[in-house]
């Protein structure tokens, strides 16, 4: 072993998320991954409890999977997706579209969880402007968490993510979270903030928020936010990062809803943890506002490993292995 342990040769060089270094115990070496387990270098085993953040739901190396990825990367290793396609990425947009709400009709492929969400929030921006419509507000729930880039950090809601950079984010107005005790209050005050701002797009996570301490909300009182959100031609963004794949007894949380949203985030389940992957989907009418003879009306927003084929393989191993019995 070079240099000492794992966890001593970490401290050198390594600067770690979500962590504040002066405080904070060593981080684990972890060295294997099985399943459900971890084992760090002394042999010892942990229960991965939360999947590693809500990604590894087949288990870790899940063979299946790294089978995939394996064949994949023998026969095409990656292309940029600008002005070229695959297999992995076609295949994987007809089986996802079999299974995800009914008004969702095209994919953009990102990289990770708050780029999905940047995504999103853009094209929501963006949808209006092309309209000759400039809408310059979000709406999204007090608590809520959607990532750490600044459009996704912008519609958060957790002060402890936020608070050095509040001067530079964009217009949000946060509304509670509906419950069957406060829906009436929050569906006023819904209408206010429509009645007096121009609001582009309401974010949300669907009946359950994460980072906010798995705080579940009521399906019925979101259906009703959506719809007024709706009439107003205001669009909806279910951040399905954490729920999508399962996670509420159905394969997208919002299944459980009547109204559908406009556009949706998935990552982390999507591959499984395996490889960073994420899909902003969305519905045939977003699409079409951005199809002009005006090349700046096009989306211009990239990642480089966007629908990475390796990406793309780990997210059909999974989708098999989802349905299967």
């Amino acid at each position: 072993m070079k240099g000492g342990n794992l966890s001593e040769r970490d401290k050198k060089h390594l600067w770690h998320p979500l962590t504040q270094h002066k405080t904070a115990l060593a981080p684990i070496g972890i060295v294997k991954a099985e399943g459900a387990l971890l084992w760090d270098e002394e042999g010892k085993s942990y229960i991965d409890g939360i999947a590693s953040w809500y990604t590894a739901m087949y288990g870790h190396g899940h063979k299946d999977i790294t089978r995939a990825i394996s064949e994949q990367v023998q026969l095409l290793d990656f292309v940029m997706f600008s002005g070229f396609t695959h297999e992995p990425a076609v295949r994987l947009s007809e089986e996802l579209m079999a299974i995800l709400p009914k008004n969702q009709a095209k994919l953009f492929f990102n990289d990770n969880g708050s780029t999905a969400i940047e995504a999103a929030i853009k094209m929501a921006l963006q949808y209006h402007f092309n309209q000759n419509d400039k809408r310059d507000t979000l709406i999204a729930f007090e608590d809520g968490f959607h990532g750490d880039t600044f459009g996704a950090m912008s519609a958060s809601g957790l002060s402890s993510y936020n608070d050095p950079f509040e001067d530079f984010l964009l217009k949000v107005e946060r509304i509670p979270v509906p419950q069957k005790d406060n829906l009436d209050m929050v569906q006023s005050q819904l209408e206010s903030i429509v009645s007096s701002h121009k609001c582009a797009a309401f974010v949300f996570e669907p009946l359950v928020q994460g980072a906010a301490g798995m705080k579940f909300h009521s399906a019925e009182g979101l259906d009703k936010l959506i719809k007024i959100c709706q009439k107003y031609g205001i669009l909806c963004i279910a951040d399905e990062v954490m729920t999508g794949f399962g996670k509420t007894g159905k394969i997208f949380a919002s299944e459980n809803l009547q109204n559908q949203p406009d556009i949706l985030c998935l990552s982390k389940a999507l591959t499984a943890g395996i490889f960073p992957l994420s899909i902003t989907s969305c519905t045939q009418k977003i699409f079409d506002a951005f199809l002009s003879e005006d090349i700046s009306k096009g989306f211009f927003h990239a990642h480089t490993y966007s629908a990475h084929p390796l990406g793309c393989a780990a997210a059909l191993a999974g989708l098999k292995l989802l349905n299967s019995p």
